[in-house]
């Protein structure tokens, strides 16, 4: 992007072109308050700015070897800068309108102004002089020099056009303009060497654009429809084709049909709301041919089920409208088409061109069929209540080849009706071509007998207008779809209702039977696609790929796996059934799964842990990876986590949100919150914070496993501290051995016998009762610590109320200091213990000691009975 530098503004007014020179590293943009300026694109900032025409700047230009732009306006003038001096060296005069195109040649030194005064010139810019002035009779919006030794039609340097009688060496280049066609011209003969005819459909016929391709691969046309025209000469060298159209300007979808084999189809019809079909190929859905004829829009299609083989002395005599050829294995398409202009066309698609017109209609024709079994019928409907049958052999079989002939026939009525009391909607033909159904939006269809039009039965039942039909392939039924919301299928019989599907929330427009008529698809104003069960009449999927009304639906492909739909935003959707591509992959998956689910059982028979874990997860079965998680911890913490950091190493963005999903689950059980925090130690040791910050979702998952790891953090808090009174407890109790031994305290037991309960004073010689004595202490010493779990309990947690980063820190830090599991924590527990009771050991010894009484071994004996 460019960026105006600071003091220094950009255009006033909008840009009308812009040009980069040969280096890539300056811009010069042209606009309408009459400068042009040239910017550096790597700085983003504005290097020149030249001012001088009177009028809008249409074009710059660079010189390819010279610090030199050239400009041109509506002023009709053209002007030659010099960068160096940011100067104009020459103004360039001969023009009477605006200059539209400039175009140099290789050499740098021939420049060729085009506008809209119809002429071109050629001048030399050594001398700022005119050449040549060439009158080219229409007006041009683009021009672009031919470069020499290129196999464009008309420049072969030895042909009797572009010889001069001048020593000159002369300049071919391409003009483009209203007359919607690209000639060549001779600047030494000042002659038009070819021309090019672009296709009827181009909207007026005008060209808006033209540019040389890359690697001079042929010329591209910009029409007035915003239309993109790929031309590129033949190998001959004696003319150029049409490869590629790229339609710019789609509106809204009325109506479409796939085009080629019906098991293959290559091409889709389709009808964009204006007057012209176009004929997208399947492949790159580029448009290769436009059917032009109809004087408004194209509002219904239908394709002959039955195509004409091409014969081998076939030949297109006119190629105006004729892209490529949209059939495949030697056969043409036709398609009938119903537009508001009251008319039905026929057209050959191999040759765009139009093979009958059918008068008749007073009113806009919404719907036209063909027969199914052979196509020498066509039946058309529309608003006017009409219904009329068409024959359509002796068109077709007078111009089987699509030929271009002067005069297109006249189609002939065989019969023709009143069918409706409204507007009429759809037609359809059953597949034996014995009977047709007509919709119209006076809430009935109808069923009528073919050719006659002899009415068999009426369907009522709908609520609102019914929009489209469609005839059963293998039952003797009828299907509807209406404004109600609904979809009925009807019995030819009797005409009654069999089944109605209930679904849509908006007008079902379009249906179509699939699956040999077990399967139903609809489309409607709501913008969905369903597909029905017409058994249970059951909906078994939905698809969502349009925002407006799908207006256009076509089922095509081998056992109808190619649907096609089109709407209101502009859009044609290309959908494929692939359903045994995801029976196929789900057996594979399956199969995958089956294998590594036998991996997984042999590496726990193995007991390799590492490669179970990673398993088990790859498998996404959180259960397995805790079994195995745990079973790596009874062989000792090291080795556990070892394992996990191993597994969560190399995980990606999306594994680590799944890996901290289970943790968080793991982290609610106490039974599984070791294994938690073992593995959400080994995250936070491999993954920086500033990483698992840019998980999806990761404040939540914070939130949850800070919430619970605070739970565990007090609970083995007050676990320790609970052991420490235990402790006093038992060493209050006389239990606990004092240090030295058992064998000290036997020893002390034979030597100094005591009476029971009591203690000498020296001071006094009299027995007191050490038991009454130091009870109290320990009352004490519990109630205090009782209180300081108290207390402790009541302090807020470490990671309460702190922002997320502190909170992943501070997991790091509990889970670095928790980096064992449970049984680590026990360990520490045991360990504190001991110490505990070595320093309380010569107390507890002291306070529980008897008193001494010379030569009383039954003091000793009552003593030890009393412990006892």
């Amino acid at each position: 992007m460019i960026h105006a530098a600071v003091g220094v503004q950009g255009h006033r007014a909008p840009v009308a072109h812009m040009a980069v020179d040969c280096s890539g590293g300056l811009l010069a943009t042209a606009s309408a308050d009459k400068s042009a300026k040239v910017w550096d694109v790597e700085g983003g900032f504005c290097t020149h700015s030249f001012t001088g025409h009177s009028g809008v700047v249409l074009q710059v230009l660079f010189h390819p070897k010279q610090l030199m732009l050239v400009t041109s306006g509506d002023d009709s003038d053209v002007r030659v800068w010099d960068l160096v001096s940011k100067s104009c060296v020459a103004v360039l005069k001969g023009h009477f309108s605006a200059i539209t195109s400039l175009s140099l040649a290789p050499d740098g030194w021939s420049l060729i102004s085009a506008g809209r005064d119809k002429v071109v010139h050629v001048w030399d810019l050594r001398k700022n002089t005119k050449l040549v002035t060439i009158p080219v009779y229409e007006a041009l919006e683009g021009a672009v020099v031919i470069p020499t030794g290129h196999h464009f039609p008309g420049t072969a340097l030895d042909s009797p056009q572009t010889q001069s009688p001048a020593s000159r060496k002369p300049v071919f280049f391409a003009t483009a303009g209203e007359n919607g066609t690209v000639k060549i011209w001779s600047s030494a003969t000042a002659q038009c060497v070819y021309e090019q005819k672009g296709p009827a459909s181009t909207a007026g016929g005008n060209y808006i654009h033209l540019a040389l391709m890359p690697a001079n691969a042929g010329l591209m046309v910009a029409s007035a429809d915003c239309n993109l025209l790929f031309l590129q000469p033949k190998s001959d060298g004696l003319s150029m084709e049409l490869t590629k159209q790229l339609i710019g300007n789609n509106d809204e979808v009325t109506d479409l049909r796939f085009l080629g084999p019906p098991a293959a189809p290559t091409h889709i019809a389709v009808s964009l709301n204006s007057e012209v079909i176009r004929v997208f190929s399947l492949t790159d859905m580029s448009c290769t041919a436009s059917l032009a004829g109809h004087t408004d829009t194209v509002l219904s299609l239908d394709v002959a089920a039955h195509v004409i083989p091409t014969t081998a002395s076939a030949k297109h005599t006119d190629r105006r409208d004729l892209v490529g050829d949209p059939s495949a294995g030697g056969l043409q398409a036709i398609v009938a088409s119903g537009s508001k202009d009251n008319q039905v066309r026929l057209w050959h698609c191999g040759t765009g061109q139009c093979l009958g017109i059918g008068d008749g209609h007073v009113a806009a024709v919404s719907a036209v069929a063909f027969t199914r079994r052979s196509n020498k019928l066509m039946i058309s409907a529309g608003a006017d209540k009409l219904l009329k049958v068409w024959d359509v052999a002796a068109a077709l079989a007078a111009n089987p080849t699509g030929q271009s002939s002067k005069a297109v026939p006249s189609l002939k009525a065989a019969a023709a009706t009143s069918a409706h009391d409204k507007d009429i909607n759809a037609v359809a033909v059953a597949p034996n071509d014995s009977l047709l159904c007509t919709t119209s939006q006076d809430r009935t269809a109808k069923v009528w007998r073919l050719p006659d039009l002899v009415l068999v039965t009426t369907l009522r039942g709908h609520k609102r207008g019914v929009w489209a039909a469609q005839f059963s392939p293998v039952d003797q039924a009828v299907a509807t779809a209406s404004g109600d919301k609904t979809l009925r299928l009807w019995a030819l019989a009797d005409g009654t209702c069999l089944k109605t599907f209930e679904g849509h929330t908006a007008s079902v427009l379009r249906l179509n039977f699939l699956s040999a008529g077990t399967q139903l698809l609809s489309s409607g104003a709501d913008g969905l696609v369903k597909l029905w069960n017409v058994r249970s009449t059951e909906c078994l999927n939905t698809f969502d790929g349009h925002e407006d009304k799908v207006w256009a639906m076509a089922v095509g492909g081998s056992q109808e796996s190619l649907v096609a739909t089109g709407g209101g935003d502009a859009r044609v959707q290309i959908w494929e059934d692939c359903t045994l591509q995801d029976k196929a992959e789900e057996a594979e998956e399956q199969e995958v799964t089956l294998l590594k689910q036998q991996r997984l059982s042999n590496a726990l028979q193995d007991k390799d842990y590492t490669a179970a874990a990673q398993l088990a997860f790859e498998l996404k079965q959180p259960g397995r990876l805790l079994a195995v998680v745990n079973k790596a911890c009874e062989a000792g913490p090291a080795k556990a986590h070892h394992i996990l950091i191993n597994l969560v190493g190399n995980l990606s963005s999306e594994e680590l949100k799944l890996c901290l999903e289970y943790i968080r689950d793991w982290n609610t059980n106490s039974r599984h919150c070791s294994v938690a925090q073992a593995m959400l130690q080994a995250i936070l040791v491999k993954h920086q914070p500033q990483t698992l910050l840019k998980i999806p979702g990761m404040q939540d998952l914070v939130e949850a496993l800070a919430s619970y790891t605070q739970r565990h953090f007090a609970r083995m808090d007050r676990l320790v501290r609970s052991s420490f009174l235990l402790d006093y407890t038992l060493a209050s109790m006389n239990v606990l051995t004092p240090e030295g031994g058992p064998e000290v305290l036997a020893a002390d037991d034979l030597d100094q016998p005591e009476a029971v309960g009591s203690d000498l004073d020296e001071s006094t010689g009299t027995e007191v009762d050490t038991d009454a004595f130091m009870q109290p202490a320990a009352d004490i010493q519990a109630d205090e610590h009782a209180q300081a779990v108290l207390t402790d309990q009541q302090q807020p947690g470490p990671l309460e109320s702190a922002p997320m980063e502190q909170q992943i820190s501070g997991l790091q830090e509990g889970a670095v200091e928790t980096e064992g599991d449970h049984e680590a924590v026990v360990q520490q527990t045991k360990k504190q213990t001991l110490a505990k009771r070595r320093k309380s050991a010569p107390l507890a010894a002291l306070s529980s000691r008897p008193a001494v009484h010379a030569g009383s071994q039954t003091a000793v004996k009552a003593k030890r009975k009393k412990v006892i």
